[in-house]
């Protein structure tokens, strides 16, 4: 075979392995792919043949784009990419070093916490600040750790039967009841899991003090230094504290009561309290357990017997500011309460969660009123006649408020009731209308907190009303064409032929006219019906059939990330989800280990952080990261996480002198704070692994590897520091260089011409972000010997546990190279690729000068990985690089579908005796050995080609992921 046809692009073979795409066009140079026949079908099933010819446009590319063996597509840059670029003519390029692809148009509302929504775009300069909404075990809200952002992309409509319609990039992951799955891998009638509570647009709210010292003065001067301790006085509008008080006082003011001294008491089911109880313990206060007793009632000579859930509070700081917030002191009915001061300087949403609680207490719960109708949601109070004007005042402010959100609600009522022993009574009540739409705005906007059995109804009558909307409008349009075309001749038992739907419905509508909109059929279900037939989960999430997909043009694309083990987050009602290597020798062998796996597995998995979020091994301050990002390793050595033989066999000795601190933003330095010495998520792991085969005896005996010994692999990187410094200078540098950008054929690209201001910044806030990553390794390396240290009883010097070498994975470097016969300086862009030079470069350390650097090539949890070194070709072939891993077969997405974590963890396990421990069954799924290439095959081309030689290779014992 000479040449290969790959759809759109035609490779012609250079030699065996060697592949090109030939320069044409506007391209700069050539594009070569480097792969087996067999690697090549893989590496052409997706973008990557388009990118890495996109990647021959950027400016000053010198001798041609390079693809690995393991390449597959990036974002704009294709993972296993090379590109030497000129370090003065040229230009350097974010999204050729590592970047993440987005998924969702700017105007899709993503919800937040205290039931707000904001379109994601809205999110970018404020995602730190946020926590997002995620359907996990149940709904409940997480920080976001990432906001990312690109040019335009094609997205597509998806809608379904019940109306909810979203915008996605066909790789968008959606919640279905199999698990998440790709957009592109949906079609019409398939299910999607959908939230249908849409919350309130935030709005910021003004800020002013709700509660001041000079309104305590006459407290016990104990009570205001508690609730100065909290953070609680002042209390101030803005403050989130001051969002769950709403939500206390509201709920308070329905199922509430004052006990003894200091007392407060709140009712209700018990999982319902015990989300109130966690507001309790958010803003710094103890609540009890839950109580429960059982109750005798005589209803009208009916006795039944219930029993009843509460819990207190016996903080009298707590009582006193629920009580200058509005709750009553003493008996409700004659207490002569109203609307809170406050309430009508606040934005909606902060209206909202007091209303949302008080009603969640309150309100009847969605029902039948007859059949397919509803009754009118109500709230009700009982008041004396005396403080009936402030009962009659507090339903009109919630009748105004929900106004003010296109909610229209009925007149209030007036009710004499019996008069109690004290007082004469008068008894309140306001409703919401119930036409359908009415409903469907009051549930998805305000509805219930506090009340799991309130809420699931809610969703069900959402779900119900616009089902039951939809198929009116269904038969309304057909009510219109049959009286069109029997006002136009056509027979009528033509007409009943022609339409899915019931005879007499087509003569009424030819022949009597109609008056009003018709109803649903008779085979429409009934309300309680269809809550028989609707299962609504924990997370409030219910399935809705996906109705058309279709093309919805090309648009600019965000995507957030969550702490949240769940991964996934609410967009536009739907559910959506959500580095470099080093490896440590030790003197142990198989043996040693044999038996003791799941044990050691363990004690790993428990020293070291894992998982996406922060909590890192160390957590220092502003200063302390200012000297990591300057310094790397040797910050390390002088803080004795590292010895000096560690620096010694790290590639630069781990510290870029480039670094520069201060260009890189406060946003990724706090990021970064956290995460110090963590492994992360996706594809990071920390390996044991045994030396299976030694390829080179002279070279191995160099590295200091022989069969059957242990060696530990930690592969991660810069963590979300690295990430927000690609953010803030791909945002720049797209807008200081938008010339540039135009010039090329996609706007991932986007790049800073070499020696501009911002080319400058930006490779100085990469080197920064270059000494971090060897810093966080290695701490997780001093982890690692101290796990080894306590399982195994031996000092970690006594079991040789030194450092092999660790190498960067994603980055961009300035390297003297040979072009045409002529030493040229070059930002070398390796994104999923790594450095690969042969004995002799000045760069290498001193312990590898005379033999050539060791490359490390992560394969898959079940098929081991390899240690190889420069090769004599890698310098002409590859301006000194080769590949990084296996490279993927699937998406993230496609993999959760095809595996299921705890069986990959079983199969390896009993089959293999490889024990992997992980956050969670999907992070293994997403990384179970048939998700990868052929990782043998990958190296077998590097080898060939002189870029890598293959040294030893080693197999996995026990493996801990992100």
């Amino acid at each position: 075979m000479t040449t290969y046809d790959a759809g759109d692009v035609t490779l012609e073979k250079v030699r065996e392995y060697v592949w090109e795409i030939p320069q044409e066009g506007e391209m700069n140079v050539p594009a070569r792919v480097l792969a087996s026949e067999a690697l090549l079908e893989e590496i052409s099933e997706d973008k990557t043949l388009e990118q890495l010819t996109n990647t021959t446009h950027l400016p000053g590319i010198q001798k041609y784009a390079i693809c690995m063996p393991d390449g597959h597509q990036g974002y704009g840059f294709p993972v296993g990419g090379v590109a030497g670029i000129d370090a003065e003519d040229g230009c350097i390029s974010p999204g050729a070093v590592g970047y993440d692809i987005n998924c969702l148009p700017g105007s899709t509302d993503v919800r937040l916490s205290f039931g707000r929504k904001m379109p994601i775009e809205s999110v970018r300069d404020r995602f730190e600040r946020e926590r997002a909404t995620v359907a996990g075990d149940s709904l409940t809200s997480s920080d976001i750790r990432l906001f990312t952002e690109s040019g335009t992309k094609q997205v597509y409509e998806v809608q379904t039967a019940t109306g909810e319609t979203i915008e996605a990039t066909a790789d968008h992951p959606f919640a279905t009841p199999d698990g998440m799955v790709e957009l592109g891998d949906l079609e019409a009638g398939d299910e999607a899991l959908v939230q249908p509570f849409q919350g309130i647009e935030h709005d910021d709210p003004e800020e002013f003090t709700v509660l001041s010292v000079d309104d305590l003065e006459d407290a016990n001067p104990q009570i205001r230094s508690v609730l100065k301790n909290r953070g609680l006085l002042p209390l101030k509008s803005t403050d989130e504290a001051f969002n769950r008080l709403l939500k206390l006082v509201g709920f308070h003011l329905g199922d509430g009561s004052l006990g003894g001294e200091g007392q407060l008491w709140f009712y209700g089911e018990p999982e319902d309290l015990e989300g109130i109880r966690e507001d309790v313990k958010a803003i710094g206060f103890k609540p009890s357990k839950v109580y429960s007793r059982d109750r005798d009632h005589d209803i009208e000579g009916e006795t039944f017997e219930t029993t009843e859930y509460s819990f207190k509070t016996t903080s009298k700081a707590l009582r006193l500011t629920l009580q200058k917030l509005g709750v009553p002191d003493g008996p409700k009915v004659a207490a002569g309460f109203s609307t809170p001061w406050y309430l009508d300087r606040l934005a909606d949403w902060q209206k909202a969660l007091f209303y949302s609680a008080y009603f969640g207490a309150e309100m009847n719960a969605p029902a039948a009123q007859h059949d397919m109708n509803l009754y009118c949601p109500k709230v009700s109070q009982t008041r004396t006649v005396d403080t009936a004007g402030d009962g009659r005042r507090f339903l009109a402010d919630l009748a105004s408020f929900l106004g003010d959100l296109g909610i229209e609600t009925n007149e209030i009522e007036s009710f004499e009731t019996d008069s109690n022993r004290e007082h004469d009574t008068v008894r309140l009540r306001l409703g919401v209308k119930n036409d359908s739409a009415n409903l469907i705005r009051f549930f998805e906007t305000v509805g219930y907190r506090y009340n799991r059995h309130k809420r699931r109804l809610a969703v069900k009558a959402i779900q119900y009303l616009k089902l039951k909307e939809r198929e009116i409008e269904r038969r309304e349009h057909i009510a219109n064409e049959v009286r069109t075309l029997a006002d136009g001749g056509t027979p009528v038992e033509t007409l009943k032929e022609k339409y899915d739907i019931n005879d007499r419905f087509i003569e009424r509508s030819a022949w009597s006219g109609r008056k009003g909109r018709p109803r649903p059929g008779d085979a429409f279900p009934t309300f309680d019906e269809f809550c028989e037939q609707t299962t609504v989960s924990d997370d409030m999430t219910v399935e809705s059939t996906i109705e058309h997909i279709e093309p919805a043009g090309e648009k600019a694309v965000y995507d957030i990330g969550v702490a949240h083990d769940a991964h996934n987050f609410l967009a536009d009602g739907f559910v959506v989800s959500n580095c470099g290597v080093r490896m440590l020798k030790t003197n142990l062998t198989d043996s040693d280990v044999s038996g003791r796996e799941e044990e050691l597995v363990d004690a790993l998995f428990d020293a070291i952080p894992s998982g996406l979020g922060g909590g890192g091994i160390f957590e220092g301050t502003k200063g302390d990261i200012d000297e990591i990002l300057a310094d790397g390793m040797e910050w390390a050595l002088r803080n004795d996480y590292a010895v000096p033989a560690d620096l010694e066999h790290c590639e630069d000795e781990g510290r870029r002198p480039d670094a520069d601190p201060s260009a890189v933003s406060q946003k990724a330095k706090n990021r970064g704070k956290v995460q110090v010495g963590s492994l992360g998520s996706g594809n990071h792991f920390l390996e044991v692994q045994r030396v299976t085969d030694i390829f080179r005896e002279d070279v191995a005996g160099e590295f200091g590897l022989e069969a059957d010994q242990i060696v530990v692999l930690i592969h991660c990187g810069s963590r979300g520091l690295g990430h927000q410094v690609c953010t803030d200078y791909l945002r720049e540098i797209e807008k200081a260089h938008q010339g540039l950008l135009n010039q090329l054929p996609d706007k991932e690209l986007a790049a800073a011409p070499a020696g501009s201001h911002l080319a400058e910044e930006y490779y100085g806030a990469m080197c920064a972000a270059i000494n971090f990553a060897w810093v966080n390794r290695q701490l997780i390396m001093h982890r690692t010997r101290e796990v080894f240290a306590d399982v195994f009883d031996r000092e970690w010097e006594a079991m040789e546990m030194d450092l092999l070498y660790d190498v960067a994975h994603n980055i961009a470097k300035k390297e003297v190279h040979d072009v045409d016969g002529e030493d040229r300086e070059l930002y070398v862009h390796r994104k999923g690729a790594t450095r690969a030079f042969p004995a002799g470069r000045p760069e290498l350390p001193p312990a590898y000068s005379d033999v050539g650097q060791p490359i490390i090539i992560p394969g898959s949890m079940g098929a081991g990985s390899y240690v190889l070194r420069g090769g004599e070709r890698s310098l002409e072939e590859t301006f000194g690089s080769t590949a990084h891993g296996a490279g993927r077969l699937m998406s993230r997405t496609q993999a959760k579908n095809t595996y299921w974590g705890e069986d990959v963890q079983d199969d390896l396990r009993e089959q293999q005796h490889i024990y992997v421990k992980a956050q969670s069954g999907a992070t293994v799924a997403e990384e179970a050995p048939g998700v990868y290439k052929d990782v043998d095959e990958v190296v077998n081309v590097s080898d060939a080609l002189g870029i890598g030689d293959k040294v030893a290779r080693t197999f996995p014992v026990c493996n801990i992921k992100g």
